[in-house]
């Protein structure tokens, strides 16, 4: 019921029924994982239900699904979606083939950038565009449909990893069960739930040993967001040189193959102008950054740039301690078999740093971290998973009355987001320390 009332009773800017519908759903979701663990086939019924149940309609929370109709068109037009901005689309005149232009150019949040979406989103975008024959709706439903197939998958690759490391099934229910998930990949169609599957497929055939396979699962991954990247370096310690290095050619040739028919002289240069407008100017619920952005703003007067490089020198040198670190506490081992559990333990600090010095944080990023978590359970990024929600105050009524829809001049928003981070980083920390502790104990 509540998964109805969210999805098609209740706008974005509706906050405090938004809040208590999805802290009613975190409440539920706790109660199945802490309590009372579900049986596979459970876990299976109710997360396509659920999933099912925000199936058909557009999105409530999100308006991003018009800039995957924009690619698609601008792709079924015979066009490059990397080389030209929409406005400079409209104002070239671009002859489109596909109709509805004026309608989904006028609800771009997106309008002056370059597209920042790799080329198996933008192959699933035009298939979408394609088979809606122009319509948002049939668009916005094809595209859903995609991402409710591959969660599928996912969810069946999670309980056969599960069964191989000889870990609770039950355990799957992290992922599939959660309101986050579930609300943003099916409901507000964003695609990290393809990018998983591709990645844990990959994972999987390092468990069986099947390094091309896992390089072309990788690829695909990387080609649907570019997050795994980050995780590159740590397959090193835990593979060995030689694996290593016919992982990551096996990933660099597949994924030059598929980005060769968008291949222009312009591709680099968008895509990289799109990735330093992230790092500089886009700013939502932020952490540790709005921390350094006030200092600079005290010291200096204004925010220095130096703020946006840091951030990726900063997890880069996080990444080079990690993989000396896995190689150390692996050394001793045979590389000849994958640890997952050992490169999950590093990979999720590694993305914890980096979301938490990154300038952006949507809500649906933490997905990527709360599907480690089936293997490793972590109570800060459940709770996350929960707590990110407070970040929707920004499209609240109360904004949009006071302060224009700029939510960068509400106090509020800026105590309700370190009201969330404090409360994660007090349980991850609280939950480290007992760790220690219980470490300390068995070794007396």
């Amino acid at each position: 019921m509540w998964y109805i009332i969210l999805y098609h009773l209740t706008e974005r800017s509706e906050f405090f029924i938004l809040i208590f519908g999805v802290f009613t759903l975190g409440a539920i979701y706790f109660y199945w994982v802490v309590i009372k663990p579900l049986t596979k086939f459970e876990i299976i019924g109710l997360a396509i239900l659920f999933r099912v149940v925000l199936l058909f309609g557009t999105p409530n929370f999100s308006d991003d699904f018009n800039r995957f109709i924009w690619d698609g068109k601008v792709s079924l037009s015979g066009g490059n979606p990397y080389e030209l901005t929409p406005t400079q689309m409209i104002n070239k005149k671009v002859n489109f083939r596909v109709g509805n232009i004026e309608e989904i150019y006028s609800n771009l949040n997106s309008k002056n950038y370059y597209t920042v979406y790799p080329p198996v989103n933008q192959v699933i975008f035009a298939v979408s565009e394609f088979a809606g024959n122009g319509n948002v709706q049939s668009s916005v439903l094809y595209m859903k449909l995609f991402i409710l197939l591959f969660e599928i998958g996912l969810i069946f690759l999670l309980f056969k990893m599960l069964r191989k490391l000889k870990l609770k099934e039950s355990l799957a229910q992290i992922y599939a069960l959660n309101p986050l998930v579930i609300i943003e990949l099916t409901g507000n169609v964003h695609f990290e739930g393809i990018m998983l599957f591709f990645f844990m497929l990959g994972l999987w055939f390092l468990l069986t040993n099947k390094i091309i396979l896992s390089g072309l699962a990788i690829a695909l991954a990387v080609n649907t967001k570019i997050v795994p990247l980050l995780f590159l370096p740590l397959f090193l310690p835990l593979l060995g040189l030689v694996k290593s290095v016919r992982l990551y050619a096996s990933i660099a040739v597949f994924s030059i193959l598929m980005i060769l028919p968008f291949l222009s002289e312009t591709l680099i240069n968008n895509f990289g102008q799109s990735l330093e407008l992230y790092f500089q100017s886009f700013e939502f619920n932020a952490s540790f950054y709005y921390l350094v952005k006030g200092i600079s703003h005290y010291l200096l007067d204004y925010k220095t740039s130096l703020i946006g490089s840091f951030i990726p020198i900063a997890v880069f040198l996080f990444a080079i301690y990690l993989t000396y670190d896995l190689y150390r506490k692996n050394k001793t081992s045979n590389t000849s078999k994958f640890d997952l559990q050992l490169f999950i333990s590093s990979a999720v600090p590694l993305m914890l740093v980096f979301y938490l010095l990154a300038s952006t944080i949507h809500p649906w990023y933490i997905i990527n971290l709360l599907v480690l978590c089936v293997f490793i359970p972590n109570k800060a990024i459940m709770f996350w998973s929960i707590l990110i929600f407070l970040s929707y105050f920004a499209y609240s009524n109360y904004i949009e009355t006071h302060f224009s829809g700029n939510f960068h001049d509400s106090n509020w928003y800026y105590f309700l987001t370190a009201v969330q981070y404090i409360l994660v980083l007090t349980v991850y920390f609280f939950d480290k320390k007992r760790e220690r502790l219980a470490i300390g104990k068995s070794n007396l």
